[in-house]
């Protein structure tokens, strides 16, 4: 086990630089809130639930059933069907809808959104498990640590305690952004502060612009695919 830790630590931290890009700004806006402490606790616990999840469901096998599914998707990407692209539109207009709500409800609310006001430990749980989610798929340095732990032949204890041990060491920098604040809280509460208070300002029109954007394009693409010119070409259209 030792031996095997020597091997996986490193590729945990390395893995970990994949995350920070995306976890920094929102730790950064948890911590310079209310509740530091339980709201990027809350999204630490929900980025180690769930990539300590996603790492014993690949051990056991999911990657072969994802395999499988991948040919649907390539389908799904290149010739989707008339059902598929009539739930793409109605997708695309959901979250033009939705943006188009948001950015009346700040109208009407003033300029500033929640920011670091909106962020509960539950909410941040769920960021941070999203988080993961969203990036499983090219996670391949921890395809890499489970092919090693596999390779260990340990037993179900063995390998799930090799699996905790992986993403305690995945998420150590980013808790070491919570060790800065409670070491260092008069220093690090001004910095995380003027990051929180930036959210406040233009995280709600960030948002509102993704979906408008994103919503569009969807809906547009649709359309295209329809009259045979969609917006992103990857291939034909198919007959019938």
């Amino acid at each position: 086990m030792t031996a095997l830790l020597f091997v996986i630590v490193p590729i945990a931290l390395l893995d970990s630089t994949s995350m920070i890009p995306l976890a920094v700004a929102p730790m950064a806006v948890m911590l310079g809130g209310r509740r530091p402490v339980e709201t990027t606790g809350g999204f630490l616990l929900g980025t180690f639930l769930t990539y300590t999840a996603g790492g014993v469901l690949l051990a056991l096998g999911l990657d072969a059933l994802l395999d499988r599914i991948a040919p649907a998707l390539e389908r799904w990407w290149i010739e989707p069907n008339d059902v598929e692209l009539g739930i793409q539109l109605v997708l695309g207009l959901v979250m033009v809808g939705l943006g188009w709500r948001l950015a009346a409800a700040r109208k009407s609310h003033g300029e500033r959104g929640a920011g670091s006001e909106g962020f509960t430990p539950g909410k941040a749980f769920a960021l941070g498990a999203t988080l993961i989610v969203v990036g499983m798929p090219g996670a391949v340095p921890y395809f890499g640590a489970i092919d090693q732990i596999l390779r260990a032949n340990l037993d179900a204890t063995g390998a799930v305690v090799a699996l905790v041990a992986y993403n305690l060491a995945f998420i150590t920098p980013l808790a070491s952004l919570l060790v800065i604040r409670l070491v260092a809280p008069n220093q690090s509460e001004r910095i995380f502060k003027k990051v929180a208070d930036l959210a406040d300002r233009w995280g709600g029109r960030l948002i509102i612009a993704v979906l408008l954007v994103v919503g569009l394009v969807l809906a547009a693409d649709a359309v295209g695919w329809f009259f045979d010119h969609p917006l992103l070409p990857v291939g034909q259209r198919p007959e019938g």
